[in-house]
């Protein structure tokens, strides 16, 4: 099966179009063209596979890159570690890998930050169990210590790369256990997992059309909640979510809540794959079932979403792929009236071949023809759009150059035949102050926009900042009917709690609310300064210099919506519950609301500030990269203003000694004239060249505006 076979159309038309470009235009206008074609090149589509830890997610990563057991899919030992698969990526690697530590402040991040909190848990309220958050840090720090002794620090921030892959080299990295650390040598699983921050590992696949990016994440429920912050971090940089959920607890308040914010993102695609449907005791009744009910619990918690749903089982298709003797007996455990049945009421045929018919029911082919378009339709579309914009954006520089040039020799032409060399470098002295004239007020534009935009995104950024911080106000002070009514229910029951577990769900999706109405906010601001920019600009090159600049546009900007799953990282807060002391020591204490609230308050925004950070520093790079990407396309008017009065300038003083030379020479004006006639014919060439690419290109994106 061949994924995303009309995405790779779409490149190769770019590639081709970027080179034929590049051969074309002007020396000093090629720079911009191979830029474009180094972007293209790095160019990937990002999808990541996701689940809770027990889905099956290693499992159906193996056997859809037809790859047993290559990724640690036991129980024990599990996955901690974000691994990016990278396939047929251009200037890469077709095999091997790099695994990239943690560096000091990474570490330092984890131990000091955790241990702040802690401390001052403890602080406001005596008695609180830490253990939890202290065995997590103290865990991860003392298992990488012992696994790496000495070598310890040495690794910090550095990078282990092979140009060959094996399944037990990779389990040395990214494998969280299980066993004993002690006595660990190199070629241990588990040894570098604990300071292992990234996996990158390389691939060719002949399957894959594209450049693709895989990425496999530590489950969304990993014991360790800094993997859960890794992971999450991962999913704001991915287009397409895989989604693997169990046939047994097909859909959990964490799986809804993730699946939530991912599906917010219009320009990002999810695709829910329901696995392990192997282990249900009737496929042809349970399935059926199974889908309804994620169907229906998702469309009544998302009810603005379409959702992709397919079910069938990875283990099914890696027993169908594998040809040991093992394999052979479960596949004639496997295969039998039910499943036929199964097929032939879902698909509609039950194939000859048992390996066919595993492998139709394991539903992996469903997922890749669902991925494929999804690549042909949605995020590479988007996303090479914007690459076709640019270009567009450059071709209008270039003809720009082109026309300056062309009326310029033109005039030269023309001068030149009536023998007034005089009369062509005053010509040429005008127009090059024309060009500068309109230089000075263009950079003049740019720079007032840039003003704005900076003004724009550090208010943004601050706002957004008061909003979550404002949020987390308004929750901790919702939480006093929830500690009313379990004061009230430990009354009734002749029980007293010591604390009381709060659900961050619902300041999660306050939070995300936050994000998306400030970046909203922002991004239109931006949008608005980008566009008077834009037309002031156009219209003092189009009244001035007479030459019209269509072809720049803000169209396809990256990034025309934000939400972060940094809101995941964390899951539940704990808080004690304060008593008020008396002297009378045979009464029983009761628990202060206020005490307890102030301190929850506290400990709140203690807890969740490194993850405040973090989406104010994402929120920040998606603001910048916006309006980076708009002031891109204006500054390709700077550019070919400069490149214009650059060439103008140079070949007026060749020019002009020339003229000088010749005025009174018949025969080398007629050469010259000549040689500028020839001259002439070539820039005529590169503007139709240039014209019939841009109008290809327009064409081109025709069918997805529509």
């Amino acid at each position: 099966m061949q994924i995303a076979p009309l995405q790779k159309q779409e490149l190769e038309f770019l590639r081709s179009t970027l080179k034929n470009l590049e051969s074309v235009v002007g020396r000093d206008t090629r720079s911009g063209f191979r830029v474009l074609s180094e972007r293209l090149d790095q160019w990937a589509a990002k999808v990541a596979v996701i689940g809770q830890v027990k889905a099956g997610k290693s499992t159906f990563l193996n056997a859809f890159l037809h790859q047993h057991d290559f990724l640690p899919s036991d129980v024990n030992p599990w996955t901690s570690v974000v691994t990016n698969i990278r396939i047929n990526m251009t200037n890469e690697p077709a095999t091997g890998a790099s695994f990239e530590f943690f560096d000091e402040a990474d570490w330092t991040e984890i131990i000091e930050g955790s241990s702040k909190v802690r401390k001052l848990t403890e602080q406001l309220l005596p008695g609180f169990d830490s253990d939890v958050l202290r065995r997590q840090t103290e865990e991860m720090k003392d298992r990488a210590q012992r696994r790496l002794g000495k070598h310890y620090h040495a690794l910090l921030g550095t990078s282990h790369d092979y140009d060959f892959l094996t399944s037990d080299l990779l389990k040395r990295y990214v494998c969280a256990g299980p066993g004993s650390d002690d006595g660990l040598d190199r070629e241990s699983l588990g040894r570098y997992a604990a300071i292992t921050k990234v996996a990158n590992v390389y691939m060719n696949l002949p399957e894959f059309q594209v450049p693709v990016i895989l990425t496999d994440t530590p489950g969304v429920n990993d014991p360790f909640l800094v993997r859960d912050e890794f992971t999450c971090r991962s999913l704001d940089k991915s287009d397409v979510f895989i989604v693997v959920l169990s046939a047994h607890q097909a859909l959990t308040d964490v799986d809804v809540a993730l699946i939530n914010i991912l599906a917010q993102q219009d320009s990002k695609d999810v695709i829910i794959f329901i696995n392990r449907i192997d282990e249900l005791d009737d496929y042809s009744t349970q399935v059926p079932r199974v889908i309804n009910d994620v169907s229906r619990r998702l469309t009544r918690a998302i009810p603005d979403m379409e959702f992709t749903i397919r079910a069938g089982s990875a283990f099914m298709a890696d027993i169908a792929m594998r040809g040991d003797e093992e394999s052979r007996m479960m596949r004639d455990q496997l295969d039998t009236p039910q499943l036929h049945a199964y097929l032939e009421e879902t698909y509609g045929e039950v194939p000859e071949d048992q390996v066919d018919r595993l492998i139709m029911a394991s539903g992996l082919d469903d997922v890749k023809r669902t991925l494929s378009t999804v690549i042909d339709n949605g995020v590479g579309c988007q996303q090479l759009n914007q690459i076709l914009e640019d270009t567009r954006a450059e071709i209008s520089g270039a003809q720009f150059i082109t026309k300056r040039e062309r009326n310029s020799v033109q005039m030269q032409v023309e001068k030149i035949g009536v023998q007034n060399s005089g009369d062509a470098v005053a010509q040429l002295e005008a127009e090059i102050a024309a060009i500068q004239a309109v230089q000075n007020d263009v950079e003049g534009l740019f720079e007032a926009a840039n003003d704005q935009i900076d003004k724009i995104v550090t208010k943004s950024w601050s706002a957004l900042e008061q909003s979550l911080n404002a949020s987390i106000e308004r929750f901790v002070d919702d939480q006093r009917p929830a500690l009313k009514e379990r004061l009230l229910r430990d009354t009734v029951n002749g029980k007293k709690s010591k604390s009381l577990a709060i659900d961050l769900m619902p300041l999660r999706e306050s939070l995300d609310k936050e994000i998306k109405k400030n970046y909203t906010k922002s991004r239109a601001g931006t949008d608005v300064v980008l566009n008077n920019c834009l037309e002031a600009c156009r219209m003092a090159i189009t009244n001035k210099l007479d030459t019209p600049t269509d072809g720049i546009s803000l169209n396809d900007l990256p990034y025309e919506e934000f939400v972060s799953t940094l809101t995941l990282s964390k899951k539940s807060l704990d808080v004690a519950l304060i008593a008020d002391r008396g002297w009378a020591f045979w009464k029983r204490s009761s628990i202060n609301i206020e005490k307890t609230l102030d301190a929850m308050r506290t400990i709140a925004a203690a807890e969740l500030r490194p993850a405040i950070e973090k989406i104010l520093k994402a929120f920040n790079e998606a603001q910048v990269e916006h309006a980076t990407a708009g002031c891109s396309r204006i500054r390709v008017m700077l550019r070919m203003i400069d490149t214009s009065i650059a060439e103008r300038t140079q070949r007026f003083k060749k020019d002009k000694r020339q003229l000088e030379e010749v005025s009174n020479d018949p025969d080398r004006l007629v050469h010259m004239s000549h040689r500028l006639q020839s001259q002439l014919e070539v820039l005529e060439r590169r503007l139709q060249h240039l014209s019939i690419t841009d109008s290809t290109l327009s064409k081109a994106m025709l069918p997805d505006a529509a």
